[in-house]
């Protein structure tokens, strides 16, 4: 299930709590319960609760997902750590949908509320429901709180006990008394800034951490759930408040032969397709609310192995590296060879063709020239990469129009962008491939942190995996993001597959280190496969990518675009520059 939102429901309904103005105050403390929870409200932006017409988030599952709080556990079941994602929508008035399933896509459980009846279904695929009454609807109530804030139990009184460490902060004790359940619970603020640390109730406890200000509203991003002898850790990896989302999508999934088709990126359409004829009654569409997303990424070089495998699943198969020691020897290994290749690259052309692909637009193929320029600085190479139409690029293969680097330089930089502006469609959104390995060169390493993951296969060949994440206060000239004319730098991490035997780069996967709100850039992934290429009077063996994948999140409209490369050849043959080692 859900573990973000659902398990208030079947875990910690005891212990739901009403502010009333009868709560009795702990002796010689200058604060009352109701003041701690009407601060608390207050710092997780409770006043905006009712600007929130749809809310959706996805995340990751790591720990005991199966049958979690099910009584003792043996140490070997204790051990276990699975892995799964979830996610949860809500839409205005009262439709809500949640799903919890493995790695494999195995159901761990699923809830929802088609806005009359609330529904559950378990990992056996067992089926239960009920219909709301008026005082208990939970599931199919109407308006959207953030978790746990459905205290709504008039017969509940609280009683602030004693500050407390939790958590290494020190923190307001309150104690949530039911008279008629015979149940209580314990609820820890923080003291200085009132958010939520920890809740505890018959054995079993949730922790909040990672708060993060999302449209003015402060969520926990990072929930901890122990219960006897099982642990449950939920990631929440992407949210959005008041974005557009399809009734089907509270429809509730049926089975077909044993098996519910449901996956975390179902479109709408995908699940009118699989989804029965279950069809929930339309709900007027919500008002022009402001729509917000925030998306949290793992850092590479930080954080657990099986966590970056969520996140990047051409890892699987990893042999993690037991330590760190060999990665100062492997980084300088790679350093020389990104040097050395950058030295023996001359200028060179090739056949770019672009594929674009997005929702509702349809597909696109152009055909382009590729420049790849060298560059020397003192001890610095560098490339230069531009990409033109076939006949500008055929024009610049003369002497005469390389009459000087300067002005090429200047002639191409605004060919390029006279290509992309006098195009009808979508230009290419991306370029710079050639040299995507720059943050492995040796004079770039002070600009990041490393980390060596291990070995693994690829492709039937042995290569040595690395991760960097970019330090933002160290990075000289970062990439470029440009948006309906606003322009952000974008900082990045990867993850590098480097072949074992002589330490050239064969895969490199770079994501962001953080989204860029201010330009609406929610995602930018590049996969870059490299290969290795002879060219023709150059002596030494070359690597030059092959085939880029670059997916694109913007402004909620995902992007996709496939880059393929082929004839690299010499740039100006009359007068090319080939540079000594």
């Amino acid at each position: 299930m859900s573990r973000r939102r659902w398990f208030l429901v079947t875990i910690h309904l005891g212990v739901l709590f009403h502010f009333s103005l009868t709560m009795a105050v702990a002796q010689n403390e200058p604060i009352s319960a109701d003041q701690v929870v009407a601060r608390y409200l207050d710092a997780i932006g409770a006043d905006r609760f009712p600007s929130i017409t749809t809310f959706a988030e996805r995340g990751d599952l790591s720990g005991n997902l199966i049958n979690f709080g099910q009584g003792s556990r043996s140490p070997t079941q204790s051990l276990r750590r699975e892995r799964g994602i979830f996610e949860f929508y809500f839409k205005s008035p009262n439709f809500r949908f949640s799903s919890s399933l493995t790695e494999h896509n195995s159901v761990i459980a699923m809830h929802g509320c088609d806005g009359k009846v609330a529904w559950h279904i378990d990992a056996y695929l067992k089926r239960s429901e009920f219909k709301p009454k008026p005082g208990s609807e939970y599931d199919c109530e109407e308006g959207f709180e953030p978790m746990p804030a459905r205290w709504r139990k008039a017969n509940v009184k609280l009683r602030l006990i004693k500050k407390k460490e939790v958590e290494g902060r020190m923190a307001w004790e309150i104690k949530a008394d039911d008279p008629k359940s015979q149940g209580s619970g314990t609820y820890y603020f923080d003291a200085e800034t009132y958010l939520l640390l920890r809740t505890g109730n018959a054995g079993s406890t949730v922790t909040y951490s990672d708060y993060r200000d999302v449209g003015g509203i402060k969520l926990p991003f990072t929930t901890v759930r122990e219960f006897t002898n099982s642990r449950l850790v939920t990631t929440v990896r992407e949210l959005k408040i008041n974005a557009p989302i399809d009734d089907a999508r509270f429809a509730e999934p049926q089975p077909k032969a044993g098996v519910i088709a449901a996956t975390s990126n179902a479109s709408p359409e995908k699940d009118k397709a699989e989804i029965s004829n279950v069809t929930p009654p339309k709900t007027p569409a919500p008002p022009n609310a402001a729509s917000i997303t925030e998306v949290n990424f793992p850092n590479f070089t930080s954080c657990a192995i099986a966590e970056l495998q969520l996140t990047i699943p051409e890892l699987h198969g990893l042999k993690p590296a037991p330590n760190q020691e060999k990665l100062a020897a492997l980084l300088d290994k790679v350093g020389a060879k990104t040097l050395d290749i950058a030295r023996n690259t001359p200028n060179l052309i090739s056949r770019e063709t672009v594929t674009q692909s997005q929702q509702g637009v349809g597909e696109t193929r152009r055909d382009y020239d590729y420049l790849i320029l060298t560059r020397v600085e003192g001890n610095a190479v560098g490339l230069n990469e531009f990409r033109v139409d076939l006949k500008t690029g055929d024009k610049f293969q003369t002497d005469a129009a390389m009459k000087s680097e300067a002005s090429t330089l200047a002639d191409l930089e605004r060919a390029s962008h006279e290509l992309g502006a006098s195009q009808a469609g979508r230009p290419p959104a991306s370029q710079g491939f050639a040299t995507s390995w720059v943050h492995f060169y040796p004079l770039n390493r002070s600009q990041a942190t490393f980390r060596y993951l291990g070995e693994q296969k690829m492709n039937g060949q042995r290569t040595l995996v690395l991760a960097f994440a970019q330090k933002p206060q160290s990075v000289l000239s970062p990439a470029m993001f440009l948006y309906q004319g606003k322009t952000a730098p974008m900082f990045l991490q990867g993850v590098a597959w480097v072949d074992a035997s002589d330490f050239r780069i064969w895969r490199l996967r770079t994501d962001l280190l953080s989204p860029l709100p201010e330009v609406s850039l929610h995602r930018l992934t590049a996969d870059i496969q490299f290969m290795p290429t002879r060219i023709e009077e150059v002596p030494s063996l070359l690597s030059l990518p092959r085939e880029v994948t670059v997916t694109s999140e913007v402004s909620g409209s995902t992007l996709r675009e496939i880059h393929k490369y082929s004839e690299y050849r010499l740039f100006r043959t009359h007068s090319r520059v080939v540079l000594k080692p």
